[in-house]
């Protein structure tokens, strides 16, 4: 007679579960696809089903996990908190199950078809996406970016719960699970339009205070760059306007008499023109350098790996 043989290392010793049986490996691809898309109609192109089977998709992945996961909003779609809690370990999954068959160590650029996410604010998108995408074109026409934004606290969230790969920014605080390499020095400068009255002349700290500002922080407890140089030494400067969007405010203060610190690296590009007034800032604190971040899950992984090399290599080419 024949004697049961039992592996302890089995996953299930004994009968697979029913919620295992049910699982549909191409819900997962779904899944990956609608949080990375946020858009129904884009993740069906993304895997190659049509708009009707990936709703039909969504709605067998709301069932499954008991909750809307990607809930509609003014803006379009937004995962709940249980989509962003599943997405990598979804991920991981996918990531495991491609291994099996494709050895999991290896990455081919020219032939890839990956999505990647990642988070840039305007300026970056100016300084360092138009290289980053040449390259691309180039070694891997196949690869796929999106593009989001979010304010610093919340970008480090978005890392840490896989909702993006990769973030372009500066003067970012995060823990140690968040590795981050620097693609490029730069320096805060005071910019105005080029008739004002103050753009010749010594601009001192006290004329630098008396100024109408155009302020430029993307949340309210944004302390970057020059916030919390003015704070340290318990100056205040009077702010007009305050604006989240770097570009938005070239065109600002180009029809009025308020100044604004911008990168001088962005303002290479808007002086060009000879529209605007470009002066030292009289403050300390003034460098910095940005940054790309990703979580340290990734670090191994070859196609991150090889992506790091490319934003690298844009940065030198802008």
């Amino acid at each position: 007679m024949a004697v049961a043989r039992h592996d302890p290392g089995r996953v299930f010793p004994g009968r697979i579960p029913q919620t295992v049986r049910a699982v549909d490996f191409r819900l997962l691809l779904a899944f990956d696809a609608l949080l990375a898309e946020r858009h129904v109609s884009r993740a069906a192109a993304a895997v190659g089903l049509s708009q009707p089977a990936m709703s039909h998709a969504l709605a067998k992945l709301r069932q499954q996990f008991g909750d809307p996961l990607l809930v509609r909003t003014s803006t379009g779609f937004e995962p709940t908190p249980k989509a962003l809690e599943l997405i990598e370990p979804v991920r991981d999954a996918i990531r495991q199950v491609n291994g099996l068959f494709t050895g999991g160590s290896t990455f081919d650029p020219g032939t890839s078809t990956d999505l990647y996410t990642v988070r840039m604010g305007d300026m970056n998108e100016v300084l360092f996406l138009p290289p980053l995408l040449r390259r691309l074109q180039e070694a891997a026409p196949n690869i796929r970016l999106t593009v989001q934004h979010f304010p610093p606290s919340e970008t480090v969230r978005a890392l840490e719960a896989s909702a993006i790969d990769f973030a372009v920014s500066a003067l970012i605080k995060h823990s140690k699970s968040v590795h981050s390499l620097e693609l490029a020095k730069d320096r805060m400068v005071c910019v105005m339009r080029r008739g004002h009255s103050a753009a010749t002349g010594r601009l001192t700290t006290r004329d630098f205070l008396d100024l109408r500002h155009l302020r430029i922080v993307q949340s309210a407890g944004d302390m970057r760059f020059i916030e919390e140089a003015l704070a340290k030494r318990g100056l205040q400067r009077r702010v007009m306007a305050t604006t989240p969007h770097w570009l938005a405010a070239s065109y600002l203060i180009e029809t009025s008499d308020l100044v604004t610190a911008l990168p001088q690296s962005i303002v290479g590009r808007l002086t060009s023109t000879g529209r605007f007034a470009v002066r030292p800032l009289p403050l300390g604190g003034n460098e910095f350098s940005w940054r790309l971040y990703w979580h340290r899950r990734y670090e191994a992984r070859p196609g991150h790996r090889w992506l790091r090399s490319q934003f690298e290599a844009a940065a030198r080419d802008a």
